[in-house]
């Protein structure tokens, strides 16, 4: 029963981060691809991502504690007989008659096989609004995939298979999922289908509310943290590894400022007048009259409001213990401040940056419909 058990754990726990760390990131997403955020779909998709850290662990853990650690007789043997476990079906019978083979290891690791990529199956019909034959190609593509990298060691990370690749895993992994695309029609899983938007490209234009905008922000201060992070972190591991070292002004201030410049900046400029979160949100800087700001009026917009702050934050928070700029702590807190306060008492829901540069946000789709 353990060895069933913490499996899962390490699949929630693992799912968790990723969804922690990649959560907004795959909001921005669904909202740029449908123009709104769905509770059904993102639900389904924290499901998915689940499930596939649970088809991880299930089939790749343990894993061994050194690179020869599995290469001693009779481990990761290969099995290519397709229907070999048929044989064993019949052996397990004959000691241990019907009753005992209902329990048995043999059966239940079939089992365990098919019930395994069932819910791929039904992923692959509701949430990627496919059919039973894209169920099927998806588990057999992806048993495939996880059968060679065990007989493989993980693609040479290991110096022996660690585990057994079986021919009858991959056909019975197959099954399941095909059992699972068949099964997800019905009405039951209903729930995992989110709701049947088009794309967002050519939908109506909604109304910008405060909430939208303050969505747009969440998703360009994810976008903005992400990419840091991403950048720092490669960096720091390639001095590890022997690498060229890094300096702490590299790390603290270029990096934040050329990361800001593509995520707030050049966007603001280009066509489009909006940051990398706003067009996910749908959004456009506009001037007077709700027209397309001009690029040098965006830009300011962008360097006074959200873009300019998140830089200020991102070098004033550093990577180190202590800030090195305490007094523009303070100075950030306080503008924030100021830009909320006037954020939520404008009626057209303009912050500070808004006010200061005369322009506002309207949806970008509702200058497609002016143009045709």
């Amino acid at each position: 029963m353990q060895t069933m058990i913490w499996p899962a754990a390490i699949a929630v726990l693992g799912a968790a981060l990723f969804l922690g760390a990649a959560g907004v990131f795959l909001l921005a997403v669904q909202y740029r691809r449908h123009g709104r955020l769905s509770w059904r779909r993102t639900i389904t998709t924290a499901m998915a991502a689940i499930y596939g850290f649970g088809l991880f662990s299930y089939t790749m853990l343990p894993l061994p504690a050194t690179r020869q650690a599995a290469c001693y007789s009779g481990m990761g043997i290969t099995q290519t007989d397709p229907g070999h476990f048929l044989y064993e079906f019949r052996a397990a019978i004959a000691e241990l008659g019907l009753r005992g083979f209902a329990t048995s290891f043999v059966l239940w690791q079939i089992l365990f096989n098919i019930i395994l990529f069932m819910p791929l199956g039904i992923l692959a019909v509701r949430w990627l609004r496919g059919n039973v034959f894209t169920g099927m190609v998806l588990g057999f593509a992806a048993s495939l995939a996880i059968e060679l990298t065990q007989y493989t060691g993980i693609w040479g990370l290991y110096n022996c298979a660690y585990r057994v690749a079986d021919v009858d895993d991959l056909i019975m992994n197959t099954a399941g999922a095909l059992l699972g695309a068949i099964l997800a029609y019905l009405p039951i899983f209903s729930f995992l289908t989110g709701p049947k938007e088009g794309d967002a490209r050519y939908a109506a234009p909604r109304r910008v509310t405060r909430a939208r905008r303050a969505l747009a922000n969440v998703f360009d201060a994810a976008i903005t943290t992400g990419a840091v992070f991403a950048i720092t972190g490669a960096l720091s591991l390639i001095e590890r590894l022997g690498g060229p070292a890094t300096n702490e002004r590299l790390m603290n201030f270029w990096i934040p400022l050329v990361v800001v410049f593509f995520v707030f900046l050049l966007p603001s400029i280009s066509p489009g007048r909006a940051s990398l979160g706003q067009r996910c949100a749908w959004l456009m800087v506009a001037g007077p009259g709700s027209v397309p700001a001009s690029a040098p009026r965006a830009l300011i917009r962008s360097i006074l409001g959200f873009g300019g702050i998140t830089f200020l934050f991102q070098i004033s928070t550093s990577l180190t213990d202590v800030s090195p700029y305490p007094i523009l702590n303070m100075l950030v807190t306080a503008y924030i401040a100021v830009s909320v306060v006037f954020f939520l008492a404008d009626s057209h829901h303009r912050g500070l940056a808004g006010k200061a540069t005369r322009t506002g946000f309207i949806d970008r789709r509702a200058m497609s419909i002016r143009e045709h």
